[in-house]
């Protein structure tokens, strides 16, 4: 038998009612007599976004009230079963009534065509009166995911025997059948819990089809978690929230116990592998994103609730960066990484900020925004800066109204959970939107531009942000690098120049592509830092440049001819969102056959994404990686060649950790050599007007200077330094990058 659709009726008998008639005896001598009342709670009944039941609905078959009468209805006896002789009660008071079973959890019908994944959340901890649910289609011995659905209000009917719950759902696939209305016997706790009985209906009543799902869990959901460790880390194990003054009830809180409280549960799958790197080592992104594709033991080209979290020391950002969360094309939201080096004392101070780094960074590979951010979602939500989440920023937290802000009155009174409209995401949200490897990081964020880029009808705010492309128009292929500028016309703390780049995320970008759509920009490495703060004003300009031709959403951005119009927006510090002036990106088609081959070469997925990550060791990204440099050794003359040039070359100036699934080790050391060849040849080419844009040719020069200081060569740094400070000079750079090259 065929079903074509998981919520409409099947022809004839449907098979789950098999299965319901010898069920319901599950329930017999668990209650008084069923009756007509309704227990729901007063505030419940009042909630006026419940929704209301559906008309003509028919009931339920009517629940045996004995294992007599069940055996009775399943053979199709009237009578023919003599009731055993009464047993004389023993008297005795009841000191308290017994409890009941909650129902809320996660049920599943048996493979009957469709298996459903049934999730009720009426009673529990923190209920939030939902259901959803996840459809898999079952053919011979394949399954494969059909779509899912949530109620997002429902009326709860509570009598002594009997839940009832009854609302209309969302769904990912078309259907009539909309009216979810789900059945839960009641039971004492010491009784196994019963199934859960869900009918479909139509908004005039019809009747669709019916699903009996055993108790599976008392979790919405469950994911694998496997923990790595580096040399030298004390992984966090847990916490006292009550050791320091803050909101909530005071317990002794894990990172899976935080996930718990949600509804997640967090399997540990016993990995923790310890990998041995050498002393003062420094991760860098290109090394994370490798380690995670060869050291996390489950990692698959499929979604799968599956998450690898590395506790790492520290990354070569600096120790402003808290966590990362790897993203990419494809396959995302699969790992992440939290660094300890600034909060490893043990004291309680730092217990506290270990769980909440990696409560956060693990709350990203669910698809979960910064609070300050949730307008970046899909669908839009409003940004919440007052939230009392894991997801948002102490140092941004701001209830308004005049209430006292950041770090002291958040962490005074956060009760070290998530928000309500996050609970709902964890345990409703659609399955590809919440699963590790299903959709792109915020996935559709801007099918059509926000109001966050729509013009201030005033703007009193002393700040403007302009942007620029390094090329306005440039060949199919070249890629796209966005000079972003920050000027403060009076006094004010804004976020340093570093930070104002989209990794950081207090930068956002929406792009108009000439086919129609709009992509609001996700970087594929996301940087989760404490804010760097400074004063700045009198038309004061604070610019960095970015390469934005990679998106983890949609992967290459700028892959078709035409105009692209770019608009930017930028959260300061004190709430205010600050949008840029439009700037127009012209991408023309090739005009020669190097054209050509240099567009295909830097146009593929791996270049993208070794292009974000400023070259790579990682045989992942081999391809991309050989597609550099056939562009360097076959091309080296053509204008492109520059950006080549310049992430092998900055990758040739770093460390390169290598992570093979046993753990071991190998650090590939700094091949300075290559790298002066590489960016030496790359920085010449843009003395002057062509090649790169200034800010990445100071930026490649310092970096260049750097790695020759590390390995004992201060006087090739200090000249390099020069030169740069020089360059800058004679261009006349804003004091803010000639200070951050004098640094």
């Amino acid at each position: 038998m065929t079903i074509m659709e998981p919520n409409a009726p099947v022809a004839g008998e449907n098979l789950a009612l098999d299965l319901e008639k010898t069920t319901e005896s599950a329930a017999a001598g668990m209650a008084e007599p069923p009756t007509e009342a309704t227990t729901q709670p007063a505030e419940q009944a009042a909630d006026p976004s419940a929704a209301a039941a559906p008309p003509a609905f028919e009931e339920l078959p009517t629940m045996p009230a004995t294992a007599e009468d069940a055996v009775r209805q399943v053979n199709g006896h009237d009578t023919a079963i003599e009731p055993a002789a009464p047993v004389a009660p023993i008297p005795g008071p009841v000191p308290f009534p017994l409890p009941r079973r909650q129902a809320s959890g996660r049920y599943r019908s048996r493979p009957l065509g469709y298996q459903l994944e049934l999730r009720v959340d009426v009673d529990g901890k923190r209920p939030l009166r939902k259901l959803s649910g996840d459809y898999y289609a079952i053919s011979g011995s394949t399954v494969t995911y059909f779509g899912s659905w949530t109620v997002d209000a429902v009326k709860v009917t509570t009598t002594s025997s009997t839940i009832t719950v009854v609302g209309t759902a969302r769904t990912t696939w078309s259907t009539t059948f909309t009216v979810a209305k789900v059945t839960i016997p009641r039971a004492m706790i010491f009784q196994p819990a019963p199934p859960a009985t869900l009918r479909w209906f139509t908004s005039s009543g019809a009747a669709g089809a019916t699903y009996v799902c055993g108790w599976e869990s008392a979790a919405f959901r469950t994911v694998e978690l496997e923990q790595d460790c580096e040399t030298g880390v004390t992984p966090f194990a847990s916490y006292d929230t009550g050791s320091l003054t803050s909101g909530g009830a005071a317990r002794t809180l894990s990172t899976a116990g935080a996930y718990d409280e949600a509804g997640v549960q967090m399997l540990d799958t016993g990995g923790a592998n310890v990998i041995n790197t050498p002393a003062g080592h420094q991760w860098t992104n290109a090394s994370l994103h490798h380690a995670m594709q060869a050291h996390f033991t489950r990692w698959q080209e499929r979604p799968q609730y599956k998450i690898w979290l590395l506790h790492a020391r520290a990354h070569e950002y600096g120790t402003g960066l808290r966590g990362i969360m790897f993203d990419q094309q494809g396959l995302q939201r699969q790992g992440c990484a939290s660094f300890y080096q600034m909060i490893s004392s043990g004291s309680a101070q730092d217990k506290r900020e270990q769980l909440y780094v990696n409560v956060h960074e693990l709350g990203h590979c669910f698809n979960l925004y910064h609070s300050f951010h949730k307008s970046y979602m899909n669908p839009p939500l409003p940004n919440r800066p007052g939230s009392l989440s894991w997801m948002n920023y102490p140092q941004n937290y701001n209830p308004g109204s005049g209430a006292p802000g950041g770090p002291a009155a958040f962490w005074a009174a956060f009760p070290f959970q998530f928000d309500n409209l996050e609970l709902a995401h964890l345990r409703h949200g659609f399955r590809n939107s919440v699963i590790m490897g299903g959709n792109p990081f915020g996935t559709g964020a801007a099918l059509e531009v926000t109001d966050e880029y729509l013009d201030r009808v005033s703007d009193t705010s002393g700040l403007r942000l302009r942007i620029a492309p390094a090329q306005p128009r440039s060949l199919l292929g070249t890629p796209t690098v966005l000079e972003i500028s920050l000027i403060a016309e009076r006094t004010q703390q804004v976020h340093e120049r570093d930070q104002l780049h989209p990794k950081f995320g207090f930068v956002h970008l929406a792009i108009s592509r000439p086919r129609g759509d709009v992509v609001a920009h996700q970087p594929p490495v996301r940087h989760c830092v404490d804010p760097e703060l400074v004063l700045s004003g009198h038309d004061a300009k604070l610019p960095v440049s970015a390469y934005i031709g990679y998106d983890a959403g949609v992967g290459q951005i700028f892959e078709d001819p035409g105009t692209y119009r770019i608009r930017a927006s930028y959260a300061a510090p004190d709430g205010t969102i600050i949008v840029s002036n439009t700037a127009t990106v012209r991408v023309v088609a090739p005009r020669t056959r190097a054209d050509e081959e240099v567009g295909e070469l830097l146009l593929g997925e791996q270049a993208g994404m070794a292009l974000t990550l400023l070259g790579s060791d990682s045989p992942y990204l081999a391809e991309g990686t050989d597609a550099l440099e056939t562009v360097v050794a076959a091309h080296a003359e053509h204008p492109s060649a520059v950006y080549a040039q310049l992430a092998l070359g900055m990758n040739a100036a770093r460390p390169f950790t290598d992570v093979d699934a046993a753990g071991n080790v190998n650090v590939r050391g700094r091949d300075l050599v290559r790298a002066d060849a590489l960016l030496g040849a790359a920085i010449d080419s843009s003395r002057g007007s062509e090649g790169l844009d200034d800010l990445t040719v100071y930026q490649a020069m310092d970096y260049l200077a750097s790695s020759h200081a590390a390995e004992g060569d201060d006087t090739t740094a200090r000249a390099m330094r020069d030169d740069a400070a020089q360059l800058a000079e004679s261009k006349n750079e804003p004091d803010s990058v000639r200070r951050s090259l004098e640094e």
